[in-house]
């Protein structure tokens, strides 16, 4: 294993980097390994890079300080020397309290340009990787309707989720956990055994190791999980502290484990379902794009309407509503296109409705 030299910064100065290096688009697979790599090589390493981690939470919150103003400046005029060391020291001290986390996270905002990323690059790529989130935390990631956006998390793992959706995000010693509180997320998971990764969405408990899934909770009485690959377990919370009706005694429900191209539908008082899926279709939305295979317009249209705030209505019309619609169709953004395409395609005609909305009638 290669380990940095005195000419490559100090401890300090490599705990920052890996901080700018693992949250940056150009991150990868190998970057994490080394980073794991590194963490392990000595217990201050993964002590330094938490302290740095946690002064950067604040960071978004607080760009636009008169202060922080005056610490960026001062950040670009002194240049690459030391860095990790101001950083640590503004989130160690004391006396100048809340500020001082700030001046770190302005440090860091600069660090992605001052650091060479190429001299850091030398750590071994076998050590398994670990979570390295600030135990405790939470971190919260949120889009609006026909955004989509993806996360590394800082075990390696990515989350893609996609339009209106809310997930927060609490790593701990034991458990890497995430919620899904609405919406829709794609999970790619880095497997530890000694952390299961679980999502939460509604009554439903889903736990991967090393493997690729999709949850979808956009309403309140249903949850869908679609596994692409891998292996998933999925546990009915409520239920799990059911008393039977004879005996009393509390009913533990198993749980179920789903195969890749499999999709659990579980509804709220009713029994859990599952189907086979086309995993493509399911999880098209990551591209951009919306894949519809002889499916009925009603539950097209029900689709398409989380992307736009353009609302499509169908007319009271069971040929319209029946008629069956395949097409691969781009997602967010205005109703327009896909409306038009519908027209070039099926006899079906759009009657603007009221100022956001699109009522699809039959064209006789």
């Amino acid at each position: 294993m290669r380990t940095f030299t005195e000419q490559e910064q100090s401890i300090e100065d490599q705990a920052a980097f890996w901080l700018v290096r693992l949250c940056s688009e150009g991150c990868t697979p190998e970057d994490r390994f080394a980073f794991e790599a590194w963490k392990e090589e000595d217990p201050a390493h993964e002590r330094l890079f938490l302290q740095l981690q946690r002064g950067n939470a604040v960071v978004d919150r607080h760009m636009t300080d008169p202060r922080i103003v005056a610490m960026l400046e001062e950040a670009r005029a002194e240049g690459q020397a030391g860095l990790g060391r101001r950083m640590l020291s503004a989130v160690t001290s004391r006396s100048a309290g809340g500020l001082a986390a700030l001046a770190a996270s302005i440090v860091i905002a600069f660090a992605a340009a001052l650091v060479a990323v190429p001299a850091f690059r030398g750590a071994a790529l076998d050590a398994p990787p670990q979570t390295a989130q600030t135990p405790g935390s939470v971190e919260v990631f949120e889009t609006s309707v026909g955004e989509r956006s993806t996360i590394t998390l800082a075990d390696g793992s990515t989350v893609s989720i996609n339009t209106n959706s809310l997930v927060e995000v609490s790593f701990s010693a034991t458990e890497r956990l995430v919620r899904l509180a609405r919406g829709q997320a794609y999970f790619e998971v880095r497997q530890d055994v000694a952390r299961p990764f679980v999502v939460q969405a509604g009554d439903q408990r889903v736990v991967a190791l090393g493997t690729a899934f999709d949850v979808r909770f956009d309403r309140e009485d249903l949850v869908e999980i679609t596994l692409v690959e891998g292996r998933v377990r999925v546990n009915d919370v409520s239920r799990l502290y059911d008393t039977s009706p004879a005996t009393g005694d509390r009913a533990i429900p198993d749980p179920i484990e789903l195969a890749p191209g499999q999709r659990l539908i579980a509804k709220a008082a009713s029994a859990p379902e599952i189907v086979a899926t086309d995993t493509v279709e399911e999880t098209s939305w990551r591209n951009g794009q919306l894949v519809f295979r002889k499916r009925p317009l009603a539950g097209v249209v029900e689709e398409m309407n989380r992307y736009s705030v353009q609302n499509l209505v169908l007319a009271d019309d069971l040929r319209v509503r029946n008629l069956e619609v395949s097409g691969v169709f781009n997602s967010g953004g205005r109703a327009s296109s896909f409306v038009n395409a519908l027209e070039a395609l099926y006899p079906l005609e759009a009657e603007r409705t009221e100022r956001d909305e699109i009522t699809l009638v039959w064209r006789e």
